[in-house]
């Protein structure tokens, strides 16, 4: 970091360039004047400079007023580029805040997230950097505050985002990412906003799917989704039943039942797949722990698997008792016929497919109004999604041609895939873009615990930290990562023979914690992996010519959804009265 020592000769060489370049600026300009009259032209040389600012008629006396005249319209011209080189060096170079200079994060900026663009999307091969439109070149991240520059990430940054509930996590970061999405878009909410602003130009550019067991769009059923497609390999059918179990496991209790619970659910998705039976067989064999269909179907297929599942139920009837009470509580989401219809083959509606939509432009919307059981589905879903971009990255060179966004907003509550964390490691450089939108640094724990919350935090490339920080020890640690600064600070001192004051360099933090909590709204601060930290104003769809049309259709959405939500009051009331 530059100190004030560094800024004194660095201001002392403008000066003295400056000077010398004004020097030779003003005897060029002069003798220009001086040709155009036809005089002859003095020599370049100090001695004719201070010769011409001593007595300017002694060097060009039968010229004085071209002379002057070339000369004034030169130096004009030297100190417009001068100051505006200035200007360029304190955009670039100089932030009074003492955070990340534009400079500093320039891999950031138009141009060179345009180049970055044009190498990771197959589309955009051959097209100049330079001709991109905004919404090509990567990830919006916001401006670089004070030059006001564009920032974007690019689509094989992974992200994070934290900021407090109204900070503008929807408008600033959810909305804008999933609108400018090239390829296929995964979106997770608890609310309509979100799905509501994008569907109508996401429908424009591809199918668009809802997967909204719990009525937050209140939407017809239109898709199913084959959860025991999952099931067709053992790796898959242990990651779909990790799903259901991971809301009853905590770290208060014994993990035996958990263990067992997914040992089991494994089995028996293993055992569906293999018969072509549905969700709805499995649950009927979870209400009997007598039948043993899915055990004969594991030994004709998979004994070794049939011999681990079949000595972890055949033990004392208690045990077994609680073994398959808490798989019967991990999916207890599917108890009600109407979630279980949307896992449930349909040949009356659309069967959504994770690997065709990997290398598509559509959009799946996964909603649900809180955690518990039926986020289960939503984090099941997302995961098939995952793997099968997964999958289609590494036949396509290792990375999707197109990438793949998923915002998963609320995904500590909502979308809580177990090994999300670990995940975070590899998606993108397999074309998926993943973007975590939480609440606080804390709820992140609370989903995956200390461990898994910090690596994900570690291999997020990008991270945003909004307004509303309360959490004391996280703000603490984002001020020790803004670094410290010099600080000139004088002190008084008096006597009774007079008074002295002295100056002294101090080392401070550039933002405290508390300065971190009162940040303005609308901002944040944005860590990138390799530069400083730096501080951004953020940009919400409502503020951007291009995202104008979001507005109507918006509120078009809304109208249908409020329609659709007094309409199935109505229905309510009307069955509630004929009873």
């Amino acid at each position: 970091m530059m100190t004030d020592n560094d800024r004194a000769w660095a201001g002392g060489a403008i000066l003295v360039g400056g000077a010398a370049a004004l020097a030779a600026t003003t005897w060029a300009g002069a003798a220009a004047g001086a040709l155009a009259t036809g005089e002859d032209v003095a020599p370049a040389s100090p001695l004719t400079v201070y010769r011409m600012v001593n007595d300017w008629s002694t060097v060009w006396s039968q010229s004085q007023t071209a002379s002057i005249v070339g000369a004034t319209v030169a130096d004009l011209a030297v100190v417009v580029f001068l100051v505006w080189g200035m200007r360029w060096a304190f955009r670039w170079f100089r932030n009074p805040s003492s955070l990340a200079t534009l400079h500093q994060v320039r891999e950031l900026t138009p141009k060179h997230a345009a180049r970055t663009a044009t190498r990771l999307r197959a589309s955009l091969k051959g097209v100049k950097p330079k001709e991109l439109p905004a919404r090509d070149r990567g990830v919006l991240l916001g401006d670089h505050m004070p030059s006001g520059v564009e920032l974007r990430g690019s689509d094989e940054d992974t992200y994070v985002a934290i900021m407090a509930p109204r900070a503008g996590k929807s408008t600033s970061l959810a909305i804008p990412v999933a609108e400018e999405a090239p390829g296929a878009l995964l979106m997770t909410s608890n609310k309509a906003d979100v799905y509501a602003a994008t569907k109508g130009s996401r429908a424009k550019v591809g199918t668009t799917f809802l997967f909204d067991t719990q009525g937050v769009a209140q939407a017809e059923r239109e898709v199913w989704v084959d959860l025991v497609a999952q099931a067709e390999t053992l790796e898959g059918a242990e990651r779909l039943a990790s799903h259901f179990v991971n809301q009853i496991t905590s770290e208060q209790a014994d993990p035996f039942w958990s263990q067992a619970a997914g040992d089991l659910l494994t089995g028996l998705y293993r055992a569906a797949w293999w018969e072509g039976a549905t969700v709805r067989e499995v649950m009927r064999w979870l209400s009997d722990p007598k039948e043993k269909a899915p055990l004969r179907v594991l030994y004709q297929h998979e004994p070794v698997l049939a011999e681990q599942v079949d000595s972890s139920i055949n033990i004392a009837e208690e045990t077994q008792s609680g073994i398959y009470q808490n798989a019967r509580t991990a999916m207890s989401a599917l108890r009600d016929e109407k979630v279980l219809a949307w896992v449930t083959p349909d040949k009356h509606r659309a069967r959504f497919d994770p690997e065709t939509f990997a290398t598509s432009t559509d959009t799946l919307y996964l909603l649900s109004k809180k955690g518990g059981p039926s986020s289960a589905l939503v984090a099941a879903v997302a995961d098939a999604v995952f793997t099968a971009g997964t999958e289609a990255g590494e036949r396509h060179s290792a990375r999707l041609p197109e990438p793949m966004r998923a915002v998963l907003d609320e995904a500590a509550n909502i979308c809580k895939i177990a090994d999300l964390p670990d995940l975070y490691s590899h998606l993108g450089s397999r074309g998926i873009t993943p973007f975590v939108i939480l609440q606080s640094y804390r709820q992140g724990v609370r989903a995956w615990g200390e461990v898994g919350m910090d690596s994900m935090w570690s291999a997020a490339t990008k991270k945003l930290v909004g307004v509303g920080i309360d959490d004391a020890k996280f703000a603490q640690d984002i001020s020790s990562l803004t670094g410290a600064h010099y600080v000139e600070r004088g002190s008084y001192s008096k006597s009774k023979d007079g008074g002295s004051r002295s100056w002294s360099e101090q080392r401070e933090q550039v933002l405290d914690p508390a300065e971190i909590r009162a940040m303005r709204k609308g901002t944040a601060l944005l860590m990138s992996t390799g530069m400083p930290v730096a501080q951004i104003a953020l940009r919400p769809w409502y503020a951007e010519k291009a995202m104008a049309h979001i507005g109507p259709q918006m509120r078009d959405e809304e109208a249908a959804i409020t329609k659709r939500a007094v309409g199935a009051y109505e229905l309510r009331k009307a069955t509630r009265s004929g009873r």
